[in-house]
């Protein structure tokens, strides 16, 4: 009688647990989400704001999902927990902010292309270059190590993720980057031995920058000259400027005249010497800037007056007003639903996804049937590295600012994503990624605001409650092991 007793278990966790599967999870599920609203201060019963913060929470768990797809993924095949998966995410935001600026400036500036589809060009440059970066990832990093046991893989994953996110912070800079610039200015510098300028070194530089160029680096450059390049076109060259050693330091600055109306010639203000800290001479390069109007920029998402194109819904929020919910929030969920929908396609009806699942098994088993082991986990690491470039760019752009850190938290919480849907199964990491995003927009925007500090920390208590009940996620299934 005794024995019966312990082997059936006493307490809250263990009649939990005889409860059907489905009914369990749901009910796990649903006492994650009841919490913080039990303990609500000033619980906002607004609808219009519940549905405002609603959509935020899917723009958020649809990035985790993408990112956690990466991370079930890899794992899934080669058991491993790719920690720099997140860094991914950060490189294609910023692939994507650099490829954005240079698709603007060559194809709607000159060729009237929409900024939309220069978005869409920056994200699939954005896409190819983290597929890249995750292949050598793959290749020097992990491949080396595929037969050494799993913390060697692991310690080595956690610093991967360290080295990209401190090249980063040398390549990008440390401080944030605005995603969406009001204006984009773009100045051609031309640099040369002559004063025809007959083979000119070209520099450009956009957004009022004031750049500083030792001599050092300009030498033996003897001339320089500069152009305005906007929309409307560009403007002649500003007469050449010596860079002798008569000369040892000039200064350019465009005319501010007539700017909003048309492209003038700019002209030369200036010439003066500048002595640095060190008592080096530089060259300083620097500009007025006119009517912005005519280089501004306008939103990738704006309707003909210019306003951000929205859906109105038939309710009000807090402020009165009809809730309007962004199209490109609508895109970013859409675009991540079927992303998912295709890659479980892929994996469950293609070649590639046999060979995957037949990697998960047995690697050595796999190889002998036929499996090119290599070529399919290079493969796999370029499916979540595309997934993440395209979390990366839609958040950025969603956040309008990006920095080289902003890869951490989200990548711990797209791995928490993987392990609450079950890490393996992509319709987990979906899942896994809608739940996250939805407890912590709801923590921060529709709590009382006393809670709100605690939305990150959601994050790891629906992780708790989950693996309580089913340690193998919402999807995972038990694997069990002879011993």
């Amino acid at each position: 009688m005794t024995m019966r007793k312990q082997a059936r278990g006493t307490g809250f966790i263990s009649s939990l647990q005889q409860v059907k599967p489905l009914y369990r999870h749901s009910l796990a599920v649903a006492l994650v989400f009841a919490l913080p609203f039990a303990v609500s201060f000033d619980g906002r019963a607004n609808p219009g704001y519940f549905v405002e913060q609603f959509f935020i929470g899917l723009v958020l768990g649809s990035a985790y999902a993408l990112i956690a797809l990466g991370y079930t993924l890899v794992y899934g095949v080669i058991k491993l927990i790719n920690f720099a998966h997140g860094d991914i995410y950060m490189l294609g935001a910023f692939f994507g902010y650099y490829s954005l600026r240079f698709t603007i400036r060559w194809l709607n500036f000159t060729n009237d292309v929409p900024l939309f589809v220069c978005f869409i060009i920056s994200v699939l440059i954005s896409i190819v270059l983290c597929s890249i970066v995750a292949v050598a990832m793959e290749r020097f990093a992990y491949r080396p190590l595929r037969r050494a046991t799993r913390i060697a893989a692991l310690i080595t994953a956690v610093g991967v993720s360290f080295l990209l996110e401190n090249l980063g912070i040398i390549a990008f800079g440390p401080n944030p980057k605005s995603y969406a610039p009001n204006t984009l200015e773009v100045y051609q510098i031309q640099l040369a031995d002559d004063e025809s300028f007959t083979n000119p070194r070209m520099i450009e530089v956009r957004d009022r920058t004031q750049l500083k160029f030792s001599l050092d680096d300009l030498s033996p450059v003897k001339y320089a000259r500069v152009r305005l390049v906007a929309k409307k076109g560009k403007s002649p060259f500003t007469p050449a400027i010596a860079l002798g050693p008569q000369n040892r330091s000039g200064l350019l600055e465009l005319s501010t005249d007539e700017l909003g109306s048309g492209i003038p010639p700019p002209e030369m203000v200036s010439v003066n010497a500048e002595t640095t800290k060190r008592g080096g001479e530089r060259l300083v390069l620097a500009w007025a800037s006119g009517d912005p109007e005519s280089i501004r920029v306008p939103s990738m998402v704006a309707g003909p007056g210019g306003r951000p194109l929205a859906i109105t819904l038939p309710i009000t929020s807090v402020s009165g007003e009809r809730v309007q919910i962004p199209l490109f929030n609508l895109f970013i969920v859409l675009s991540a639903l079927v992303l998912l929908f295709l890659l479980n396609l892929l994996i469950n009806r293609s070649s590639y996804g046999v060979a995957m699942r037949a990697l998960s098994f047995d690697q050595d088993g796999a190889r002998l049937m036929g499996v090119d082991v290599d070529k399919t986990i290079a493969v796999t690491f370029v499916i979540g590295a595309a997934s993440a470039a395209v979390a990366g760019n839609m958040i950025g752009f969603y956040n309008q600012s990006i920095e080289p850190l902003m890869g951490i938290l989200p990548g711990i919480k797209a791995f928490v994503a993987a392990v609450v849907g079950g890490i393996g199964s992509v319709p987990g990491a979906a899942v896994g990624g809608l739940i996250m995003g939805l407890s912590e927009a709801l923590m921060k925007g529709y709590v009382s605001p006393v809670l709100s500090p605690l939305a990150d920390a959601m994050a790891f208590a629906i992780l708790i409650a989950v693996l309580l009940l089913k340690p193998s996620g919402i999807f995972g299934t038990g694997v069990k092991e002879k011993v």
